[in-house]
């Protein structure tokens, strides 16, 4: 199996040695404020700025998590520089043509394109990852490649199922409510990653994340939601260290 990760422009890498140098790094590619993040984070400015002036070394729990998510990257790559995480270009470099047929690409505008979108759940890291034929079918069976997708999931509100940074495999080829599962969907411009489970006649859409209320779409409501995808797997993108 290979993974083609979403990289940073070569100067870059010499840049990301200190837990500060990480924060602005993601600051100034997304155009976000030290004073947004505080506010994101629920903390206060100075807590912050000691983020910034290194008086911070790492992170941890709710406050990884939600500058994580702030800053559009994986927590454990903020917190230690070692993980996978997503920068403002994910173009292919030349060098990174897939070449094996069993390979899954990364969700892109080939598929998002046709949508408005203005708010989102994921964030794609990886741009695609090739497998051998026996690795392919023990893992998707005898799914066709080009029905799959793969991007990384930046929100907190799947935890306990999926955490943000997770990997997940999304089968673009069903486009309708397929029964309960996690699905990929557009409500109002906002692309949603959430359990669909029908209650009734409404779809119950539910966070696993218990800080999360569930809320339904009526049946007069259902035209207005597009279904991109049902989610078939997901993968931990935090290594544990000893």
């Amino acid at each position: 199996m290979m993974v083609s990760q979403r990289k940073t422009p070569d100067g870059d890498n010499q840049k990301m040695n200190t837990l500060a140098d990480r924060i602005k790094n993601r600051l100034a590619d997304l155009g976000k404020t030290q004073a947004d993040l505080a506010k994101y984070c629920k903390i206060k400015p100075p807590s912050v700025s000691k983020w910034l002036n290194g008086g911070t070394k790492t992170l941890q729990g709710q406050n990884l998590l939600r500058a994580s998510e702030f800053l559009e990257c994986d927590p454990d790559w903020l917190a230690s520089g070692k993980g996978f995480w997503a920068d403002t270009n994910g173009d292919m470099k030349p060098h990174e043509v897939a070449t094996s047929p069993y390979t899954v690409k990364m969700l892109a505008d080939d598929i998002l394109g046709q949508y408005l979108i203005n708010t989102s759940d994921i964030a794609a890291n990886i741009s695609y990852i090739e497998y051998t034929e026996d690795q392919y079918r023990r893992i998707f069976a005898a799914r066709n490649p080009s029905s799959l997708r793969l991007t990384n999931i930046k929100v907190d509100n799947m935890s306990g199922t999926l955490e943000p940074g997770d990997l997940v495999f999304v089968d673009i080829s069903i486009n309708r409510y397929d029964g309960d599962g996690i699905y990929l969907f557009m409500v109002k411009n906002h692309l949603h990653l959430k359990r669909l489970q029908m209650a009734g006649s409404n779809l119950l859409v539910i966070s696993d994340n218990r800080q999360y209320r569930s809320w339904e779409i009526a049946p007069k409501d259902k035209s207005n939601m597009v279904v991109v995808g049902k989610v078939l797997l997901g993968q931990s993108q935090i290594f544990q260290r000893f």
